[in-house]
């Protein structure tokens, strides 16, 4: 007999088996998917948004004269992506270097290691990375240490952080924000599509859960529901059948913006700590999908 076969035979359904989640995330979303699968479930992954450089290139530039002129004696960035258009940017207008020279006397925070990588390509270091890498973490390390002779330069990732600005600007601090780049629909016809199957099998509850990391990626949702008439039937799935979690506060008001409560959210806000806790939660998906239900037997 084969012991090893006979204990295969024995072992525990993963906790996520037989469970569909809609993934519709861009940057990040092999990543999660890979997870979803390690825990046994099934990712159904569809780009809800992406990254595009701003239009109006005017207030990136004030923001950049601004945080020259002041001078920034802080600066927070929160993507690398977003460091790396900004200083493309602040070069063709003339005002990489002077900007350079700011950011080396200043002290910089950096969201995470690929964004003090970003950083280190141009001789910069970060004084301190919060440990969850997130935008609360450095609301609350820098708040204390921030007042009325403080400008704050933000490199914001894409959408607004009213978190992290309102904290700094409660201490005294001027803010500064600057944006590079924002969120948008996706473009290109093969990512709309696989954004409208995502739409179309949640509004259908052909999935048993769905995780959002970004606020914009609640409000995309929605906004392709609206085109393809499925709004409706896509808050009342979100509503009663599938479970909804978030990676974190923000994540979690994008939903309740959209009138949509939210079942789990993550803490520490953190991709890991999402699924996990999706995982550890399989026992409530099924509760609230009888389709998840029928799936696991």
């Amino acid at each position: 007999m084969d012991e090893s076969n006979g204990q295969e035979g024995s072992r525990p359904p993963a906790p996520l088996e037989g469970i569909r989640v809609a993934v519709p995330a861009t940057r990040r979303a092999a990543e999660t998917a890979a997870l979803v699968r390690r825990w046994g479930g099934e990712p159904l992954v569809g780009p809800l948004l992406e990254e595009v450089a701003v239009e109006d290139e005017g207030p990136l530039r004030a923001a950049t004269e601004q945080i020259v002129a002041a001078p920034a004696t802080w600066s927070v960035h929160l993507t690398g992506v977003g460091t790396r258009r900004w200083l493309a940017r602040a070069q063709a207008w003339g005002l990489r270097d002077p900007l350079l020279a700011v950011l080396a006397a200043a002290r910089i925070v950096a969201r995470g290691p690929k964004t003090s990588a970003a950083l280190s390509e141009h001789g910069l270091k970060a004084a301190w990375i919060p440990p969850g890498e997130t935008s609360g973490e450095i609301a609350r390390w820098l708040a204390p240490q921030v007042g009325a002779a403080d400008t704050v330069a933000i490199q914001l990732y894409g959408e607004p952080v009213p978190g992290l600005t309102a904290t700094l600007a409660a201490a005294g601090a001027r803010v500064v924000e600057v944006a590079p780049y924002r969120w948008a629909l996706p473009a290109d016809a093969e990512r709309s599509e696989a954004a409208q199957r995502v739409v179309v099998a949640i509004a259908a509850a052909e999935v048993q859960a769905l995780v959002v990391t970004s606020a914009v990626q609640a409000a995309n949702l929605f906004a392709v529901a609206r085109t393809l008439g499925l709004e409706a039937d896509l808050r009342r799935s979100l509503n009663e059948r599938i479970f909804t979690a978030a990676v974190g506060e923000v994540s979690r008001g994008g939903l309740e913006r959209e009138g949509v409560p939210v079942d789990f959210v993550a803490d520490p806000a953190r991709l890991g700590a999402l699924i996990r806790g999706l995982a550890a939660s399989s026992d409530r998906i099924r509760a609230k999908s009888g389709e998840g239900r029928k799936h696991h037997l």
